[in-house]
């Protein structure tokens, strides 16, 4: 009786202390560290949501971001739906290195921390300043951020940060008559603003957002959310709707004069495109067609490419310094006198087609007044009947076969990363894009 007794006193105790100690799920964030600048990382609710599992009683308000030692690193929460609570299209934001773990609780009488906000924001003659004590960030009335203060250098240095170029045909009956329509084009700025919202400021980013759509085009939407980081990464994340059947021919994001207009010296930087057309139309290879234009630079026994960033470099047609060529990991622009970096990086290693049709039908890369493009673009040349390498390919095509065709519901992304660093010199300047991007595109999330 009495071992029962005992038993019983003790099976009370164990569910006692069930019932009083809460449990935890915790989410690993990590990647591969190379350099000393934290990373940056956004993530929904709703994907948090997916990750804990909803069988899990979590308290959101618990959540706690720390590092490899379990010490508490910033975060912020952005309430993207504005209701003042925490639900699934919410955003969560925080930097770190090599690892981050997200700690949520079921215990309810826990509640977010709070940090000192890293970022300042102002409102001036309709538009945003954004600053830290590195850098400064202007965002105009269509949500497009722009970098006008970066270390010691001010000015016009990155500018129209994921800006669209849009055109297609106005009113368009081809599938009924055989009629295209109008053939419009604008960017961002000449879109319709629908709505703008700067979110409030916190320990590591500013976060805006812009839905504007475009007249000429009805059904055609853009969402440009732009998040600034407080480590001079800016990521853009550019959501083209449709709700209507429209035609396009170009459908670029980009990002427009990068240093060029601070400095008339800097130069472009990229890795070695795998593919390009006009190489092939010349019968040899994209390193042999930049080595004849004295632009390969070899850095860790690897070339790159490296040319003024105003000289168009000879083109084999057109006024563009490159086009039709394969999107890379990065591409950027440096500044010798100002020791300054601005680059586009791309989360995730670009495909490219082997197929010609497929290669030009699809995203590819652009370098033209001086601005950083890509995405679609509809346009076939009579350029590449020419060639002996593109001939016939299209050969018989016509507008009408070459435009990009969406209908309602569908929805096209683009994420970028529009960043600033510092940096000495060319080859200081490849080994850290080379590095970040390691960083960026090894990101991976595991649940423990």
């Amino acid at each position: 009786m009495k071992n029962f007794r005992m038993f019983f006193v003790c099976l009370l105790v164990v569910l006692m202390s069930v019932a009083v100690f809460s449990a935890e799920k915790v989410i690993k964030v990590v990647t591969d560290q190379k350099t000393n600048l934290e990373v940056p990382y956004v993530m929904s609710f709703s994907e948090l949501l997916d990750l804990v599992g909803e069988d899990f009683d979590a308290n959101w308000y618990s959540i706690r971001v720390k590092d490899s030692n379990g010490k508490d690193l910033p975060y912020q929460l952005v309430d993207v739906d504005k209701n003042g609570k925490i639900s699934s299209k919410d955003l969560l934001q925080f930097t770190f290195k090599k690892e981050a773990k997200l700690v949520v609780s079921d215990d309810w009488d826990l509640d977010l921390l709070q940090f000192a906000p890293s970022l300042k924001v102002e409102e001036k003659d309709g538009e945003y300043i954004v600053s830290s004590d590195k850098f400064t960030v202007k965002v105009n009335s269509y949500g497009l951020a722009s970098f006008v203060k970066f270390n010691n250098a001010e000015g016009n240095l990155y500018n129209e940060l994921g800006t669209a170029r849009v055109a297609g045909w106005s009113g368009s009956t081809y599938y009924v008559d055989g009629y295209l329509g109008k053939h419009v084009e604008t960017t961002s700025s000449g879109l319709k603003v629908k709505e703008l919202n700067v979110f409030q400021p916190g320990p590591v980013a500013v976060t805006v957002e812009a839905l504007l759509y475009y007249e000429e085009l009805p059904g055609f939407n853009q969402k440009i959310t732009t998040h600034i980081f407080k480590t001079g990464d800016v990521i853009v994340e550019n959501e083209f709707s449709f709700t209507n059947y429209v035609d396009i021919m170009k459908l670029q994001v980009m990002a427009t004069s990068p240093l060029t207009s601070l400095d008339d010296k800097a130069v472009h930087i990229m890795p070695m495109f795998r593919r390009m057309l006009w190489a092939e139309q010349l019968g040899i290879s994209p390193y042999d067609y930049w080595k004849e234009r004295n632009a390969v630079k070899m850095v860790d026994n690897n070339p790159f490419i490296v040319f003024p960033a105003i000289d168009p470099m000879k083109p084999l047609w057109w006024g563009a310094t490159y086009c039709y060529a394969s999107m890379e990991n990065w591409r950027a622009n440096f500044s010798d006198s100002y020791d300054i970096v601005a680059a586009e990086i791309l989360p995730e290693k670009p495909v490219i087609y082997s197929d010609l049709k497929k290669f030009v039908y699809n995203d590819f890369w652009f370098y033209e007044s001086r601005e950083f493009r890509d995405g679609i673009f509809r346009w076939v040349p009579g350029e590449l009947e020419i060639y002996e390498a593109t001939k016939g390919v299209f050969e018989n095509t016509h507008e009408a076969d070459w435009m990009a065709q969406f209908k309602a519901g569908d929805k096209l992304t683009y994420t970028r990363y529009f960043s600033m660093y510092s940096s000495k010199n060319v080859d200081e300047a490849i080994k850290l894009l080379e590095n970040r991007t390691h960083e960026i595109q090894n990101l991976k999330v595991v649940a423990e």
